[in-house]
């Protein structure tokens, strides 16, 4: 029995470890005029935040290298042009283009290129949208013309998405609709404010004489939302937008008890595989990057309505951290162990600099993150102030092989089989991956969060360092 349960788990091991794979992107860009290239990742993860990378470039050359487990989004930006597609692991695409004539010159080849080439479709559907719009303001229906054409540039994309379909993974396909329906959903809605500039209610109630019958049966089916794609980030985050919008500029204004009934209200308008995902997504950006006063009371009874327990919990914790850890705070004391077995503290590394980051071995942006801030870990190698702290969350079997098989720099601990539920997980507020702090030689926080840019991060931790020599720490 005991040989059977090992030989499961090295099984088990060997095919997570088959799971992970990689992704190398290279190209070149003429006439370009920045030296990075700037590239956001975007896991299907809804707990994860996206992460940013910077590629340098050399005589507008570029190359990198991402280790991801799933199909994944990447987005990259010269300054002036933007480009962006889905990868799966063992892609290997080279994307050349011309800076000053960037419609006409960007091309993908290699493995993956299809997926590229659709999205880069996508980008396009968006531009000829806004054109679509702008045609059909003075037409006598402009809904109707307005949601054919885009309807005609769906079906165009989509079409090009089946011929490739064996050239890629069903996971990708699928999330390759996903997006392309929230592009025509959010194409929708945008047309109807530049034409009408007026909110969905006030345009059923007062602009009728533009609306014929099919307007009206289109307008409606505006909010229907399409469940088959509630595995999809991009079609998932599309709805958190247009659904909390409609409901702020429609319902709250007929609504008694508005801020009390919103999330409620939210998921009464979801069809049953939508609910948990928006309502997470949506939770997580009220905590997180909305303006104004959070009631927390309201939020907490509303994360009681996700069924799943782990994006309930993440909610909990995204809550209690809004209300904690702020920078200039003492940084909470915690005991982990090292590489060579000993326990070690805060106080370890009193009087240092210490960056500070959570992670795991399957965790693409953790990865994409050491990638980014090689640079600057290489710049304070031999800088005895400055400690690079790295706690993983894996146990000490793939904690270790993860450090050799990825080359992870830096002084090194884990999390002693405990995996998230060790103290330091709470104490620290680690809800998503990677989670990094910059904690100052007297031990309080310089930073949450710390920059993913090499040369903000660089400059974070001498200002950490600056802050307490120059006795300016608080």
């Amino acid at each position: 029995m005991k040989i059977c349960f090992v030989w499961c788990l090295v099984v088990l091991f060997s095919v997570h470890l088959a799971s992970a794979g990689r992704v190398e992107l290279r190209g070149h860009a003429r006439n370009a005029a920045e030296e990075n290239l700037q590239c956001t990742v975007v896991s299907n993860n809804l707990a994860s935040n996206p992460v940013r990378v910077v590629i340098p470039m050399k005589g507008g050359d570029f190359s990198y290298q991402f280790d991801i487990t799933e199909s994944t989004f990447l987005s990259f930006s010269d300054g002036t042009n933007y480009f962006g597609g889905f990868v799966e692991p063992g892609d290997s695409i080279v994307v050349n283009y011309d800076r000053l004539d960037f419609a006409n010159s960007i091309s993908f080849t290699g493995k993956g290129r299809e997926k590229f080439a659709i999205v880069h479709s996508m980008m396009d559907f968006k531009r000829m949208a806004r054109t679509i719009a702008a045609a059909a303001k003075g037409r006598r229906y402009p809904v109707d013309d307005m949601f054919a054409a885009i309807d005609s540039l769906r079906e165009d994309i989509h079409q090009r998405i089946d011929l490739a379909a064996k050239s890629m993974s069903a996971e990708s396909y699928n999330r390759l609709l996903g997006a392309l329906a929230a592009t025509e959903r959010q194409a929708k809605q945008s047309g109807l404010v530049a034409v009408f500039g007026d909110s969905y209610s006030n345009i059923m109630a007062n602009h009728r004489e533009k609306l014929s019958d099919a307007s009206i049966v289109q307008m409606k089916k505006l909010l229907e939302y399409d469940e088959a794609f509630y595995d999809s980030r991009f079609y998932v985050d599309a709805v958190k937008s247009l659904a909390s919008m409609h409901l702020e500029d429609n319902i709250r204004p007929i609504t008694n008890n508005f801020e009390e009934r919103k999330y409620q209200l939210l998921v009464e308008m979801l069809p049953q595989k939508l609910r948990t995902p928006v309502l997470f997504m949506t939770l997580k950006w009220d905590i997180t990057t909305a303006p104004g006063e959070l009631n927390a009371r309201v939020v907490q009874r509303a994360a009681e309505l996700l069924p799943d327990s782990q994006l309930k919990r993440h909610i909990l914790d995204l809550l209690t951290a809004r209300n904690m850890l702020r920078a200039g705070d003492k940084a909470p004391e915690f005991s982990v162990q090292n590489l060579s077995g000993e326990k070690i503290d805060l106080a370890s590394f009193r009087g240092k600099t210490v960056y500070l980051d959570f992670w795991f071995a399957s965790c693409g942006p953790c990865h994409a993150l050491f990638k980014s801030i090689a640079p600057v870990k290489k710049h304070f190698e031999h800088d005895e102030r400055v400690v690079f702290l790295t706690v993983s969350v894996d146990n000490e079997m793939t904690w270790k092989r993860s450090i050799s098989k990825f080359g992870v720099k830096g002084y090194h601990a884990f999390t002693e089989n405990k995996l998230r539920e060790h103290p330091i997980i709470q104490s620290y507020n680690v809800t998503v991956y990677p989670t990094t702090y910059i904690i100052d030689p007297a031990g309080r926080i310089h930073a949450i969060q710390a920059a993913n840019n090499p040369d903000v991060l660089r400059k974070q931790i001498e200002e950490a360092i600056a802050a307490t020599s120059s006795g300016h720490n608080r």
